[in-house]
């Protein structure tokens, strides 16, 4: 059975300083980063995969989105990112008997997921396990047959940005 990775996505962008200046000045911008970098960190490593963010303040139901085998959950009204991966933690750890790893440093939020079976990663201590996949993917990438030095925008950009350009251009 494939491990769980729940992330706190507020709490890691608030956490990583390369997000720092970006937040700030364009969260939605920060927010699909972080996105893009935990569906490439899950699809290397073959995890199911989960960002959760608050929507705290905002009036609606829960938003689920897909970005590729990424799940991307905005709470509901009224509900925190901390309730909704703690409920999801329990019911995989505990019901389905999965491996449930939790990315945050809330400290609260830290020992409810202990209590709940799972495991917790800091969002420093997940910072430096990206950055190792990614210095893995770029080696494993490097040694490609045929692969040249030439950096074309296709192969840097997200799939669903390439085809939404590709849409673009052929209107």
């Amino acid at each position: 059975m494939k491990e769980i990775y729940l992330v706190d996505g507020y709490n890691v962008i608030n956490y990583w300083q390369e997000f720092n200046g970006i937040r700030e000045n364009d969260l939605e911008h920060a927010r699909d980063l972080l996105v893009h970098r935990m569906s490439e960190f899950m699809a290397f490593h073959g995890y199911d995969g989960t960002v959760v963010f608050d929507a705290m303040d905002v009036a609606g139901p829960e938003e689920v989105e897909m970005y590729g085998s990424l799940r991307v959950v905005y709470t509901a009204e009224n509900e925190t990112a901390d309730s909704w991966i703690e409920r999801e933690a329990y019911q995989k750890a505990r019901r389905d008997g999965r491996r449930v790893f939790v990315v945050t440093s809330d400290k609260a939020e830290q020992d409810s997921i202990l209590g709940a079976g799972g495991f917790r990663i800091s969002a420093r201590e997940f910072h430096e396990t990206y950055h190792k996949t990614r210095e893995q993917i770029h080696e494993g990438m490097a040694r490609l047959p045929g692969r040249t030095t030439r950096r074309e925008l296709g192969g840097r950009i997200d799939g669903g940005v390439a085809r939404h350009l590709e849409e673009l251009r052929r209107k």
